[in-house]
């Protein structure tokens, strides 16, 4: 019954979804299914359809395909309903839910839309859900029955049964779909109406919104690497994480672009083709993660056929708005720039980075697979790669990003900038040689890091100072421009915490017996004791290690590693030391007798690297404070 109703669901929501893009022109007309109408059914049949897998789930319905080759009677219920997700099909379903919602939303709250505009964005959105729907049903069904119904099910991935991995997909999902909703208000746009400022504030919420998700959901994606991997690191520039970051490089792109159309009137199609390359590389990530054309943690789908469909969904896509925008391009005038020396001239040239850098990781993820589907050879390109262009190109792009809130529109000639440049350039250095007095050991690069996020942090802060004249108008920021600068100062921390933990840390592998120590940056392991453990879905071992500074007791600390029986799986529980400035991280990995006494651990101090997702976080807040300002007090 349950999958009766999810797949009647889905094809009720596939007929509607037809009908509203086919009747594009006609649908204010009908007296019973108006777009918002279409819209909210749409969201009802998909919604149906995802709470009843859910249910599925829940209850261990293994008549469904999906629910046995990724559940387990045994499983604790957070990862019952989070195994919703953890596959190829559910996670296609969770995307539909998403793509689905946000059409909702724009009908039923976005009043700031005439109906003429807001009935061809629904329209194109309804486009948007109907292939992707069609893609589901045809090649991605969860709710195909088998038979005999099995006794119990294959347990979902262990790797994926974890708090970071339930809330990561949601939140990364709401960012990726989110700028689906820009790419139809841009194409309605050619339909109805101008490429002007009123554009640029319609996108623009929705935009800060998307940013603001995918930041959350890259850095909860990296917070789970960080401690369930068992590496210490936080990115390996995995073809799937990069999948993620690639969006939001355009989308960042995209959300400065807007400011300048919004107070230049300039940047037109350029900022036209943002909105378009940002749901593009949004489709490419799906494409890359969901074909079976790359092996990965993060990856789902292993069936060619289901990468064929998406790719076909993403040319046509990506080349239908593309020569949309080349044949519209003339009919698109704006205004011209002044000068480079200027606020805009500043966002143009950062601009240009964030598209060097997007194509610099495009090109190191898809040569690989190019290569090997052409010439049958396989090569990697690795972090080496990744992290000497990133440094090439973000060098200058946070050397500008501090000062350029501070530059004049149109033009500028750096007059009162200059003393305030100096202030910057000497806190700066006055942080650089406090932190190589404290840590001098390290490469001389890291100094560079430290400097970059000081340039930053103090550029950021002299803006925030003179805009309330210090402090003394802090009431009456509005919560737009409070957003940039909390978002700015995440991003500053943050560069702080990659520096730290990258270039900074000390990792030492050793094999240890019960009631051995070893030593750590001024600090003591003792290995104390191991002991058998058993969760309600799996078996292993938990060292104990009792944490000493100076003779002083300050923690017990407890690594795991667990074996989960039905799946035939290790996994590996780091356990984490964090003061704020740093962590102290402990991974257990194999045991060296068959007594279990003796065990090899991987133990890393990383300074700085709790400021990687302390930034992060404060760059999604930013966001968001930004996305209620725009949304809720523009009009």
């Amino acid at each position: 019954m349950t999958a009766l109703i999810g797949n009647i669901s889905l094809v009720f929501a596939t007929i509607i979804s037809c009908y509203q893009f086919l009747n594009i022109r006609n649908i204010n007309k009908a007296r019973f299914l108006n777009p918002d109408r279409a819209i909210t059914l749409q969201f009802f049949f998909v919604l149906l359809a995802f709470f009843s897998l859910m249910f599925a789930y829940v209850v261990s319905d293994f008549s469904i395909l999906n629910v046995y080759q990724n559940s387990h009677s045994a499983k604790p219920l957070l990862y019952k309903i989070t195994g919703v997700w953890g596959n190829h099909e559910g996670s296609m379903l969770l995307w539909l839910l998403v793509l689905v919602f946000f059409g909702f939303i724009i009908s039923k709250f976005d009043k700031r839309l005439d109906l003429p505009y807001k009935t061809l964005t629904l329209s194109f959105q309804s486009l948007i859900t109907f292939i992707f729907l069609l893609f589901v049903l045809l090649t991605s069904n969860p709710f195909i029955l088998i038979s005999p119904v099995p006794i119990n099910g294959q347990d979902l991935n262990p790797l994926l049964q974890d708090p970071g991995l339930a809330f990561h997909p949601p939140n990364l999902y709401i960012g990726y779909v989110g700028l689906s909703i820009v790419f139809s208000f841009t194409l309605a746009r050619f339909y109805n109406g101008k490429f002007d400022a009123s554009w640029a504030k319609l996108i623009k919420p929705w935009v800060l919104l998307s940013w603001s998700f995918l930041t959350l959901g890259i850095s909860l994606g990296s917070w789970w690497a960080y401690y369930e991997l068992g590496w210490g690191g936080f990115w390996f520039w995995d073809p799937v994480e990069n999948a993620s970051l690639m969006p939001w490089l355009c989308a960042t792109a995209l959300l400065h672009s807007t400011l300048v159309l919004e107070k230049r009137n300039a940047l037109k199609k350029w900022t036209v083709l943002l909105a378009f390359l940002s749901f593009s590389f949004s489709l490419i990530g799906t494409f890359l993660v969901r074909s079976g054309i790359i092996t990965s943690v993060h990856a789902f789908a292993t069936d060619p056929t289901r990468g064929v469909f998406i790719l076909i969904i993403c040319a046509f896509f990506i080349f239908s708005s593309l020569i949309l925008l080349t044949m519209k391009a003339k009919s698109i005038r704006e205004e011209k720039l002044v000068s480079p020396i200027s606020k805009e001239g500043a966002i143009v040239f950062n601009n240009l980075l964030m598209i060097a850098l997007l194509l610099t990781v495009f090109i190191g993820t898809i040569y690989p697979i190019f290569l090997e589907i052409f010439t049958g050879e396989q090569i990697s390109v690795g972090p080496p790669y990744f992290n000497l262009t990133t440094t090439i190109i973000m060098v200058p792009a946070i050397i500008v990003m501090s000062f350029a809130p501070m530059l004049n529109w149109k033009k500028d000639d750096f007059t009162g900038l200059l003393s305030r440049l100096k202030i910057i350039l000497f806190f700066s250095l006055l942080v650089t040689f406090i932190s190589f007095y404290i840590k001098y050991q390290g490469p001389i690069i890291a100094l560079l890091g430290i400097f970059l996020s000081a340039w930053l942090f103090f550029g950021t802060l002299i803006n925030f100072l003179e805009r309330t004249n210090y402090l003394k108008k802090i009431k009456y920021l509005n919560n737009q421009y409070l957003g940039m600068i909390i978002a700015h100062f995440g991003i500053a921390i943050f560069i702080a915490g990659v520096t730290g933990s990258t270039l900074w840390k000390i990792e030492k592998i050793k094999t240890l017996k019960v009631g051995e120590k070893v030593l750590l940056n001024n600090y003591s392991l003792n290995f104390d004791e191991i002991k058998k453990i058993k969760g309600k879905n799996y078996i292993g071992h938990e060292a104990k290690f009792n944490l000493y500074k100076k003779d002083k007791f300050i923690k017990t600390l407890k690594p795991q590693k667990r074996f989960y029986p039905v799946q035939n799986f290790p996994t590996t529980e780091a356990a984490i030391y964090s003061r704020g400035l740093s962590d102290l991280y402990i991974a257990m990995s194999e045991p060296i007798d068959d007594n279990y006494d003796s065990w090899i651990f991987r133990f890393h101090f990383s300074p700085l690297t709790p400021w990687i997702w302390i930034g992060s976080i404060m760059a999604f807040v930013g966001g968001i404070l930004s996305f209620s300002h725009r949304m809720f007090k523009i009009k």
